[in-house]
């Protein structure tokens, strides 16, 4: 008795012993670690990376930025059955264990000493959440202990309905899906709400292993993983045999679901996409969540896009058929399901499409797109002239088969939807840009960079330096309009010879009709005109009054061939400079992005850029009526002390110059802007409107005023030399849009390929669909300006009573053939400096090319 006394005497010492020794173990292992875990601080802003999302004026979803296609949720969001099946195959007993399951644990234990191996999980839900968000995925015995230390001190540290909802927000469920309502889109195209219990329990089957359960890599697998789940939660009593019997006759129903972008708009995306990580660096840009908000009208948008692609296209066929763009051998390709692989690898650019050619004749040719077979006839194929040059094209094609042949891939274009009617077409090869602002503040509301984004990334609107040509012209005109001449004053055009220089200027077509009105010559876009009247002026003097319009001094040549646009400036900048003209006289600067908002859509930013307001004044408080989601036009007042502009009343009707908080507002202040300069003066700013009204309705552009049938327009042409690039910045008072067509490196548009006939015509197109239905505006004319200084009436005159007005106007002053008139004004307010420039000898010029 006495030795069974002392055995089991014996026994229990060495196992506390044994106790003792692993307990110390164990807390010696736990000092060890504990300084590499993350403190209590850390735990409760576990990040959940969150992509950034872009979004138009009326909130349709431009873009999204970010690996992590997460979309966060509260638990309360989350269906029950959802929760419960994760919960059941994933951590049965999570509202019971502070951490780690002691049987999973001993489970894995007795794996590992068995086969040496930690081939085995034992991880509960809040083990998976520390593992995710702060160690490395491998399978070792130091990682699994930080693990399940990691566990404990999160159960400490956060309750469970915490754990559970950043483990549902946090786990990666495969095809980019961080989260379940991340993949309830991604599989489904679903939200949480509309997952039926079949779909809740396929994707609670991911997690263990995204590739290998996924139903749309692995079907088969992902359906037994799916039925195991729903029996389990059968098993225990979370479902009713109905519902069981009913998820397991569902059927497979994921399909790969993309991002709903609601408006195509890829070329403002990447501008915003640049300027977030300007801001907040690339690190945070795709994974803090942040919504950005633009100025862009998703309705304008779609007209500009479609207004870019149309004319570029037509551009494209007057030059001829360039062939296909790939060639296959069909007799390679087993079947047709071959073919439409094979087809799907062509992406399709703005609405052209990829098409594999089956076969062609001399009357038709079959075509397989996309998933239809399509027929073509001679008409659709019979602008397809082989291109030969820029000026030079083949001959008309007599057979379908002259222009297709069985193996090509070539690009359709689809006519009519309900006949399923198409017709050949081409991607073009020349480059456009269309960049629409309002210029009231300079929000952009439409931009297009190119034909397609995806085919070429360059941003023509911001990134191509480009010469304006003539349609610089008019900053010249309005500096001398601003020094005191007026669109009756009357300068030469003649050939002028320029001392120290070779460089010949010349007249578009070589012609010269002498003695002109300056309205008559903008109009007529007379190039020796406007370089006399840059010499009169001053070219320092017009360099600072071109500064002032947003021109960066450096790309301004000092020399006389300013006046014929040999600036280089983008399209951004055009419709910038073009805005003052549109909106009586004010700088406005383009911007795009009116707010930022972070995750919790906390603003971090909100656009103060300046707004026009009445009188003389540095600071406007505009009041905008919002009856919608969009921005809506501000309306400014005068303040009473002529410094601040306010509006005359607040919504209780008391003026709101009585409530304190508002007498003096600061620029940030909600509805406070800093005021815009006027840099035109309202005498000048209405003359050099009125002439370009005459550009569009009887000089360069008067097919815009023809098409449009309105008087507010105005506008100028702009073409460099061998047609190399063509432009249309035209305005009303609403809207400024810039339209220029050109190639990337350089090369001829070609011969007749003008402004007239290239760019206006997609200018032309865009405004016709944006200012429908929209009354005519008038610009406010000034009560002291005479008609006799408009010099209106132009496109009735006959030459001689040209040179008769053109006499009257020069009355006293006697005309020499190499100098310019003197202004027969003083200049008035406003505007750049205005002091006379000092006559100088011109600098030697040498210009190799002629601008017009």
């Amino acid at each position: 008795m006495r030795f069974i006394y002392k055995f089991f005497q014996l026994v229990l010492g060495a196992f506390f012993a044994l106790l003792t020794l692993g307990a110390l173990g164990l807390f010696a292992l736990y000092s060890h670690y504990a300084p590499q875990l993350p403190d209590a601080a850390e735990l409760r802003k576990i990040d959940i990376q969150v992509p950034l999302r872009i979004y138009a004026r009326d909130g349709a979803l431009l873009a999204e930025y970010g690996e992590h296609r997460s979309r966060p949720v509260k638990l309360d969001d989350v269906p029950k059955n959802l929760q419960q099946a994760f919960l059941d195959i994933e951590d049965a007993r999570f509202y019971e264990h502070q951490g780690v399951d002691i049987k999973g644990v001993l489970r894995a234990l007795r794996s590992v000493i068995s086969t040496g191996s930690a081939s085995q999980g034992a991880s509960t839900i809040t083990m998976q959440l520390a593992r995710n968000s702060f160690l490395d995925s491998g399978k070792n015995f130091e990682r699994k202990l930080k693990e399940t230390l990691l566990a404990i001190k999160m159960e400490q540290t956060l309750d469970k309905p915490q754990i559970l909802e950043l483990y549902l927000n946090k786990i990666y469920l495969g095809n980019r899906a961080y989260g379940i309502a991340s993949a309830a889109e991604i599989y489904y195209g679903k939200t949480l709400a509309e997952l039926t219990l079949a779909q809740s329990a396929m994707i609670a089957g991911l997690p263990k292993a995204p590739s290998r359960y996924n139903p749309l890599a692995n079907a088969e697998r992902a359906m037994i993983r799916r039925n195991y789940i729903l029996k389990r939660m059968l098993e225990l009593g979370h479902i009713s045999p109905d519902d069981y019997q009913i998820a397991i006759n569902e059927p497979n129903t994921a399909q790969r679901h993309k991002t709903e972008i609601d408006a195509d708009a890829p070329y403002l995306a990447e501008m915003v996409r640049a300027d977030i990580v300007k801001r907040f660096g690339e690190a945070n840009a795709y994974t803090q969540g942040y919504h950005v908000y633009t100025t862009l009208d998703s309705a304008t948008q779609k007209e500009a896009a479609e207004s870019l692609r149309k004319s570029l296209s037509a551009y494209d066929q007057r030059h001829g058929y360039r062939g296909a763009e790939d060639k296959l051998s069909l007799s390679e390709l087993k079947n047709e399901d071959e073919m439409r692989d094979k087809l799907s690898s062509y992406p399709t650019f703005g609405d052209l499409h990829p098409a594999l050619v089956l076969q062609a004749g001399a009357s038709s040719a079959e075509l397989l797109v996309g998933e239809t077979r399509v027929t073509l006839n001679l008409d659709a194929v019979k602008w397809a002239r082989a291109f030969k040059s820029e000026d030079r094209r083949g001959s008309s094609p007599k057979r379908v088969s002259d222009v297709l042949s069985p193996g090509e891939i070539v690009r359709l274009r689809q006519t009519d939807k309900e006949k399923n009617t198409w017709v050949l077409s081409q991607v073009p090869t020349v480059g456009g840009a269309l960049v629409s602002l309002d210029p009231t503040d300079g929000a952009v509301r439409a931009v297009m960079g190119g034909f397609d984004f995806q085919h070429s990334k360059f941003n023509r609107a911001t990134q191509a330096m480009r010469q304006p040509g003539s349609s610089f012209k008019p900053i010249v005109y309005a500096a001398a309009l601003s020094k005191g001449f007026t669109p009756a004053s009357v300068v030469n055009d003649a050939p002028l010879d320029i001392p120290g220089s070779n460089w010949k200027p010349e007249n578009f077509g070589g012609r010269y009709i002498g003695p002109t009105t300056l309205r008559e010559a903008l109009a007529k876009s007379r190039n020796l005109v406007s370089i006399r009247l840059l010499r009169s002026i001053g070219i320092n003097y017009t360099i600072d009054f071109a500064h002032e319009f947003g021109f960066p001094k450096e790309n301004l040549p000092p020399n006389l061939t300013l006046a014929l646009g040999t600036a280089m400036t983008t399209p951004m900048e055009m419709a910038t400079a073009y805005a003052v003209f549109a909106n009586g006289g004010y700088k406005v600067d383009s911007y795009f992005i009116t707010k930022i908002e972070d995750r919790n859509h906390q603003v971090l930013f909100k656009e103060t850029s300046p707004r026009i307001c009445a009188g003389e004044t540095d600071v406007c408080v505009v009041e905008k009526k919002v009856t919608d989601n969009t921005d809506l036009p501000a309306k400014d007042y005068e303040g009473k002390d002529g410094k601040t502009a306010v509006p005359a009343k607040a919504a209780d009707d008391k003026p709101i110059w009585e409530t304190a908080a508002v007498e003096r507002p600061k620029v940030g202040e909600e509805g406070v802007y800093p005021a815009a300069k006027r840099i035109l003066n309202n005498r000048a700013h209405y003359q050099i409107v009125s002439m370009m009204q005459d550009v569009t309705q009887s000089g360069t552009a008067a097919r815009a005023g023809r098409s449009l049938n309105r008087k507010d327009i105005a506008g100028k042409t702009g073409t460099t030399n061998d047609q190399k690039d063509a432009w249309f910045c035209g305005f009303t008072p609403s809207v400024v849009t810039v339209a220029w067509v050109g190639f990337d490196d350089m090369a001829k548009l070609g011969e007749g390929e003008t402004a007239t006939n290239v760019a206006l015509p997609m200018w032309i197109d865009f405004m016709h669909r944006v200012l429908k239905g929209e009354p005519s505006k008038e610009w406010e004319k000034p009560v002291d300006i005479k008609e006799a200084d408009l010099d209106l009436g132009i496109e009735n005159d006959k030459p001689q009573r040209r040179t008769e007005r053109a006499e009257r106007s020069n009355a006293g002053f006697q005309y020499k053939s190499e100098r310019d008139i003197a202004p027969r004004q003083a200049a008035q307010n406003g505007g750049a400096p205005r002091a006379p420039a000092p006559q100088r000898t011109p600098e030697r010029v040498e210009i190799p090319e002629q601008l017009f």
